[in-house]
């Protein structure tokens, strides 16, 4: 009995009840239907004799939506059993010696949980209490909105931006850009600005917007940006009629590509008449007529298309481009290219047939001529002959004088001749 009256008289440390906070944080996400536990932890022993110390756990609920003021769900005297107080939280349980158990989650265990630790001993009066609280988002998807198009064109040197919301997320949920996988600046709680400043060719590309309350609670959208590069005027057309009648209205019209945008120009037989893309005639005169030049500029250059315009009655007097006569112009070197190439054609055919022709005629005339002149040559022979001055000898030469120069004419007249000369010689001799 003394030793107990001295233990009765020893100091005991005073018992603050320090509670550590769970090891996922205060601030905790659960998804529906999932069963999640909150786990806090204290620095007393419960084990001590309770007829020095008095000791009480109490966990408390207040929804988020503020339809539940806070209430108790359960108190654990002691190391006594718990019993569940809060009948608006289905699926709740204690383990042992601080954690709290929510089962089958939904939106109604959205809140804060609080957890209280009440402590007295003889050493410590009052009693000493500490508390701790948790925050619980039930996770709900947030639905991405852009306030841009899924596919934009920019100007090169232009600036552009795109407000991207993620709204109806719970908790509220962190907006972040990417462009290609790669987060682009910071994250915004609920709504995140892509702000793309003199933009260029490095800036086309996929972006996404990525609005994320839970790890499994997150909804994205992609937009494409295509920067469109600086060019010079080019494929410039201008719109006007080819004729207009005197006291009429014509409409004169520019038009070309080019960026940045270009300006433009509408000159008549080089007075510029108009620096906007239209040009009016309220009343066409004879003195409209003529060549009429649209020039697109920008800051990279120019370009430029002319068209002429005729009135009636009165031809088109251009003095830089001839519409006319530029056309005809064309049609006739052509007639005389064709006309050049046919005659150097048909001269030579000509030639040809002409050659062809003669040659056929001379082979054709000197077989005639070869009989008819042997004939003659004979009988003339045989009439200059007088038989009573000439001897045989001289006789016999001529007539092969005769025959040896008409060698060259022909075969078949040499032969004639030998069998006649055998005949006239025989003649003579008798």
């Amino acid at each position: 009995m003394a030793i107990l009256f001295a233990l009765n008289l020893l100091p005991f440390p005073s018992c603050e009840g320090k509670i550590t906070s769970p090891p996922d944080g205060t601030r905790l996400t659960f998804l529906p239907g999932s069963t999640e536990r909150i786990q806090w932890t204290f620095d007393d022993d419960i084990s001590l004799s309770v007829k020095r110390r008095r000791f009480r756990r109490s966990w408390y609920f207040t929804s988020s939506d503020g339809s539940q003021r806070e209430r108790l769900i359960t108190t654990i005297y002691l190391d006594r059993e718990p019993r569940i107080l809060n009948t608006t939280l289905p699926g709740v349980a204690i383990e042992k010696p601080a954690t709290l158990v929510l089962k089958n989650i939904d939106l109604k265990n959205n809140g804060t949980y609080r957890f209280q630790l009440v402590v007295s001993s003889p050493q410590s009066k009052p009693a000493v209490t500490t508390s701790h609280e948790v925050v619980v988002f039930i996770a709900v998807t947030p639905t991405v909105t852009l306030s841009c198009s899924s596919s934009i064109i920019v100007n090169e040197g232009d600036d552009f931006t795109c407000v991207c919301r993620g709204e109806g997320g719970n908790p509220p949920a962190n907006v972040t850009w990417y462009k290609d996988d790669v987060q682009i600046g910071g994250t915004g709680k609920e709504e995140r600005t892509l702000t793309l400043s003199n933009v260029d060719g490095t800036d086309s590309g996929q972006y996404k917007c990525m609005a994320q309350s839970h790890i499994n609670a997150t909804d994205e959208k992609s937009i494409e940006v295509k920067v469109r590069l600086y060019f010079k005027p080019n494929k410039t057309a201008i719109t006007s009629p080819d004729t207009a009648v005197v006291g009429k209205k014509v409409i004169i019209t520019c038009e070309s590509d080019g960026l940045p945008e270009p300006s433009y120009t509408i000159i008549h037989n080089d007075t510029e008449v108009s620096s906007k893309k239209t040009h009016t005639i309220s009343e066409v005169k004879r003195s409209d007529a003529g060549l009429y030049q649209c020039v697109a500029a920008n800051k990279l250059g120019s370009n430029s298309k002319s068209h002429c315009l005729a009135v009636v009655g009165e031809p088109a007097a251009c003095k830089k481009v001839d519409c006319e006569s530029s056309a005809e112009t064309v049609v006739v070197v052509w007639h005389i290219v064709v006309t050049l190439v046919s005659g150097i054609i048909i001269g030579i055919l000509f030639s040809y047939i002409v050659w062809s022709s003669h040659r056929r005629w001379f082979r054709s005339r000197k077989p005639e001529r070869n009989p008819e002149t042997n004939t003659t040559a004979a009988d003339t022979t045989y009439q200059e002959l007088n038989l009573t001055q000439m001897n045989k000898e001289n006789n016999y030469q001529s007539l092969r004088l005769n025959i040896a120069s008409n060698d060259e004419e022909s075969t078949y007249t040499e032969l004639n001749k030998t069998r006649d000369e055998e005949n006239y010689y025989q003649s003579l001799t008798n």
